[in-house]
């Protein structure tokens, strides 16, 4: 939740449990304010996850890049997702802990496979080191207005979803 906070701490990194954070950017002049669940992937949490899919705008799918497993699960969650959310969700892949290279289990080039595979953007980070973070998180919050900018223009072109009154 570096993002949120502006800190990695020890206990953040870990995210022993579901963590929730508010944080507001501007992006192209505009407030946007990001609700940020943190659910650190846990398979205990899945069900809970999978309620939070419904209204997500977008989600992020975070592996550490040291562990091989937690690699693996990504192709679980992403099952998860396409079960559970809406089909436009946006999605990111972030490789976490690229800072951590001499420990490294799982190939930046394996990574940006399975999301080209899934057609998902992709980034490797460090919360600890804070590579890519912002960007990961201000990619995500561009892609997504892009979208809903892109549906607010097909349905006032459409006279969709307006209605006049006097």
């Amino acid at each position: 939740m570096r993002f949120a906070t502006w800190e990695a701490t020890l206990e953040c990194l870990l995210a022993p449990g579901i963590d929730f954070k508010i944080r507001t950017i501007e992006l192209d002049g505009k407030k946007i304010k990001l609700q940020i669940w943190d659910t650190a992937g846990q398979e205990r949490f899945r069900t809970i996850t999978t309620a939070y899919y419904r209204g997500a705008m977008g989600i992020m799918l975070v592996y550490d890049i040291t562990n091989e497993k937690s690699f693996d699960n990504i192709k679980n969650w992403i099952r998860n997702i396409e079960e559970h959310a809406s089909s436009d969700v946006e999605r990111m892949i972030l490789g976490n802990k690229c800072d951590m290279n001499e420990k490294r289990q799982v190939s930046k080039e394996k990574g940006e496979k399975l999301a080209i595979d899934y057609g998902i953007k992709f980034l490797e980070t460090s919360a600890k080191s804070s590579i890519n973070v912002e960007e990961a998180f201000f990619t995500l919050a561009r892609d997504i207005m892009t979208k809903l900018n892109r549906k607010m223009n097909d349905n006032s072109s459409s006279g969709a979803g307006i209605v006049a009154t006097n």
